[in-house]
């Protein structure tokens, strides 16, 4: 069995996972992450959401964390304001000391793209160009390529929530300006729509019509189209998902906003549980059966 932790900057996702082609895994628990609480309130809380599995039963921990990750030393080597003071954390050194187990750890974007291709709806088209948008708290991203994840030496490559969507832009947490997180993470959405005095129901009142609704929609809209194009310009590909708590949010909308953008969109199919799939997945993969 393995702990499965997907470590993100609003919540901390875990779930216990057997079997070894195909994942049987246990309802995920979610406490918040307490980023706000800074370093000591992170670890508190993924300290909180690993103790309370069966540590006994377990023979490794498979992580997904948002942040720049060195996958050989298990650290990651660079984390945005959304996780403050994390940047050189070492999980290895964690949960050794604090759990006598092993780990494996990967960027949460890639471990969304890779669950998405083993189990989700990526499977079909593993022999094809895939990349993946992750529309969460932040954005990020992956690409999928010859079978597997492309990646440089640090798994930085595809950091599409940070590419510059307009010059000049709105600043963002990672000291750039007009990236595409700035535009098309949920925070950012939430933060434009109430700035225009628009609720949460924002893509069921789309569907139904509402004009200053369809506005702020078809002006999302222009930036996903966008941020396609530029993605595309980056990391050529046959198909894209779109996966995340955005693609969730938008409900029976989705087809709406993706159809007519010129690209060949699928949604994700393993919703929130995406970056628990795919750490049990990359961990079996580095470790070998369980």
């Amino acid at each position: 069995m393995l702990i499965c932790v997907d470590l993100g900057a609003t919540e901390i996702k875990v779930a216990t996972a057997t079997g070894n082609h195909v994942p049987v895994v246990s309802e995920t628990k979610k406490i918040p992450t307490r980023a706000k609480d800074g370093k000591e309130g992170i670890l508190a809380a993924l300290h909180c959401a690993i103790a309370g599995c069966d540590i006994a039963s377990a023979k490794g921990i498979a992580v997904a964390t948002a942040g720049t990750v060195d996958e050989n030393r298990a650290v990651i080597s660079y984390a945005t304001e959304n996780l403050p003071g994390m940047t050189g954390f070492d999980f290895a050194e964690f949960c050794n000391q604090r759990f006598h187990l092993p780990v494996r750890v990967i960027n949460d974007a890639h471990a969304a793209l890779l669950g998405e291709m083993a189990y989700g709806a990526g499977k079909d088209f593993r022999s094809s160009k895939v990349a993946m948008l992750t529309l969460g708290s932040g954005v990020g991203g992956g690409y999928f390529s010859q079978g597997k994840i492309v990646a440089d030496q640090t798994n930085d490559f595809a950091r599409f929530g940070h590419i510059c969507l307009h010059a000049n832009g709105k600043k963002c947490t990672c000291g750039k300006r007009g990236c595409v997180e700035t535009y098309l993470s949920g925070r950012a959405i939430h933060k434009e729509a109430k700035k225009r005095g628009i609720d949460d129901d924002l893509f069921k009142n789309y569907l139904a019509g509402q004009a200053q609704t369809v506005g702020f929609v078809e002006d999302l809209r222009k930036n996903i189209k966008l941020t396609l194009q530029k993605v595309a310009h980056i990391c050529p590909f046959d198909v894209c998902i779109i996966g995340g708590g955005v693609a969730d949010w938008m409900g029976d909308a989705f087809g709406k906003i993706f159809d007519g953008l010129g690209f060949n969109v699928l949604r994700a199919t393993l919703g929130n549980n995406a970056g628990i799939y795919g750490a049990f997945a990359n961990y079996i993969a580095k470790e070998g059966t369980l």
